[in-house]
Order: structure tokens, then sequence, then C-alpha cells
């Protein structure tokens, strides 16, 4: 179910979904040397349907690899037929084509779903602090002390402050990490455009966005946008078990980020649609952004760019067996979740 390169997982995705009766559509996005034409891909299994499930992946590119194996395991494992189902893969092809986490235009594109184009400006006091650190001019070498560093950072600011100011999300910076973009990039416009026509009739929508990167190696926490002890969390809770986090809590694996896609989906599907975005731990936070850092680097600097965007793959994408295997059953465990929370009456 995990593939190497994503023309090998698109390929599979499309094939297996085309054997199993899906409607299929690709979103063209943009065109690679080495790669040809990269494309979102879409299958939509059943009939117009009041209740309907969503599953995407690759929205930060090297990440998508969990998710295109969770959508190809449950495909295999037979959909239900009482259901719309909707699967998109790769919301970030470029990301996954070449080993980013964002796109062609260095956009992190969970940060690019402004409600506003006046959104799309500015950066916190702390990341404004950090940003020397975070985003250092000149070529990437392939060997730099960064843990100490961020270890004092830690010290000095705590884990939660530091994980809000630096992944927050920011707009200033256009070669920085976790750079937002000045509009809404392409991919995102096109795949907002075609979401309503694929749920068409829907009532009631579960989204599952999957992720990695953040957590405990194997173990999974499901943000939501909802307030802590509010309804909707402790009913998220209660149909996802503890995994369930909001956004905002400052601890565990989250933390508020601006221009989200969940807040682009309820947006534009309102009080129907429950957004959970799944993100699945792989390794420690300060070797994340070792990785974040010096992939940047080396894009915009130069440097050992194939060095940093192996260990970069590496730290999104373990090539562990243990890992992958957590995942297929994290990835099934909250779709077997939602299917039965869609059997319950909104």
């Amino acid at each position: 179910m995990f593939a190497q390169t994503y023309e090998e997982a698109r390929d599979a995705f499309r094939a297996e979904a085309d054997a199993a009766g899906g409607r299929l559509e690709a979103l063209d996005v943009i065109e690679v040397e080495g790669h040809g034409t990269l494309t979102i891909d879409t299958a939509v299994f059943g009939a117009e349907h009041s209740r309907a499930l969503v599953v995407s992946s690759g929205l930060h590119g090297v990440e998508g690899f969990a998710g295109s194996a969770i959508q190809r395991e449950f495909i295999a494992r037979g959909l239900p037929e009482d259901f719309r189902v909707v699967l998109v893969h790769a919301l970030n092809p470029y990301g996954m084509a070449c080993s980013r986490r964002v796109n062609e235009n260095n956009v992190d594109l969970n940060r690019n779903f402004c409600a506003d184009a006046d959104d799309f400006s500015g950066a916190s006091d702390g990341y404004r602090m950090l940003e020397p650190f975070l985003n250092p001019t000149g070529p990437h070498k392939g060997f730099e002390l960064v843990e100490l560093r961020a270890l004092w950072l830690i010290l000095r600011h705590g884990m939660p402050t530091l994980k809000q100011a630096v992944a927050g999300g920011q707009y200033d910076f256009p070669k920085g990490v976790f750079y937002g973009g000045d509009t809404l990039e392409p991919g995102p416009r096109a795949f907002l455009e075609a979401l309503p026509s694929w749920l068409e009739g829907a009532e009631q929508i579960v989204h599952i966005d999957v992720h990695t990167g953040l957590g405990k190696s194997g173990t999974y926490a499901l943000l939501v946008d909802h307030p802590v002890g509010s309804e909707q969390h402790l009913a998220c809770q209660s149909a996802f078990g503890p995994e369930v986090e909001p956004w905002k809590a400052g601890e565990g694996v989250a933390y508020q980020i601006t221009g989200g896609l969940p807040g682009a989906i309820e947006r534009l599907l309102g009080d129907r649609v429950q957004v959970l975005t799944q993100e699945f731990g792989t390794v420690p936070p300060i070797a994340v952004m070792k990785a974040l850092r010096a992939e940047n680097r080396a894009t915009h600097w130069g440097g050992d760019l194939t060095g940093a965007r192996r260990a970069l793959r590496r730290t999104f994408y373990p090539e562990n067996e243990r890992w992958k295997q957590d995942i297929l059953r994290g990835g099934a465990k909250v779709i077997d979740q939602a299917l039965r929370f869609l059997e319950t009456p909104a």
C-alpha cells in the first residue's frame, strides 16, 4: 500500500479506485520537468446520498504517502454501500513528487486557505524573533548543531509558546518556513471549487485530512476546531475517543493555525461538515524542525539539496514497517469510527 513515488501512488490509486467502481476526476495543478502533469485525483463512490465521508491526503506534499496508503487500504477492504465516499489524493502533488512539504511556490497549503485577501499578511512577534534561526541564509552544509540552539530556546520560552510562534503560519517571509502565500494557490482553489459537486445532496459530512510529523511515532491525534469542553468537542471525543484534541489546546500536538484547510471547508459547507485532521507521529519535534529548516535552506540558498530532501522524506515518511502498519491500523480505525458517527442523525 505504501508507494515509493508520487507517480506510483497516483497510478495505483487511480487503478484500484476505477476497479472498485469509483468515478474518477483529475484536477491539473502544474507541469514539472521529469514528472509531467501533476494532478489532484479524486474518486467518488456511491450515488447521491445524504451522508458522506471524505478522506484527503497530501496537503503537505511529502506527508502524502501515509494518507495515500490509508485511502488504498480503504478501497481494498471494501467501501460501504450506504454512504457517499470521496477520496481526494495528493492535494499538494508537487510537494509529494519533489519531496517537499510545501508547494511549487514555497507555500504551506495548510496556511493558505485564508478567509479574506487582507489575511495574507503578517507574522507573529514570536516568528519575527526566531526568523534568523528558522531561515538562515547561505548554503546548507549538511551538519549543524541545531538541536542545542533549539533546546536552549525551548528552555527559555517553553515548547507550547515556541510551537505556536513557529508553526502558526506567517505571510511576510516568502522564503521562510510555514509561509502561507499572498493569495489562494491554484491547487487549493481548484479543490474548493470542485468539492461541492462531489458532495451533491450530502447533509451530514465527515472530512478526514491525513498528516504526519508530530506526536509519538505511530500514534495519532485527531485535531478539531472546537473549544475545549464545548458540546462539539465532547461529541467528537465520544465518537472518536481520547485522541481528539482541539487545535487551540496548546498541549499535545495541537497549536492554532491561520489559513487552515479545516476552516475553509467549514466556511464552504457550513454546519453539515465535521472536519478531523488526523496527525500521525514520526520523530521528535526538534528533529522535525531541523529537517524543515535544512530543506528550506538548501532549496533557497544552495548546498546539499539532495541530502536535505532525503532527510525530510525520512522525517515525514519513515521507512519502518512497524510504523507503516500502525498508520494503516490508525487510519482504518478512524474511518470506521467516522462511518458509525454518520449513522447517527445530526
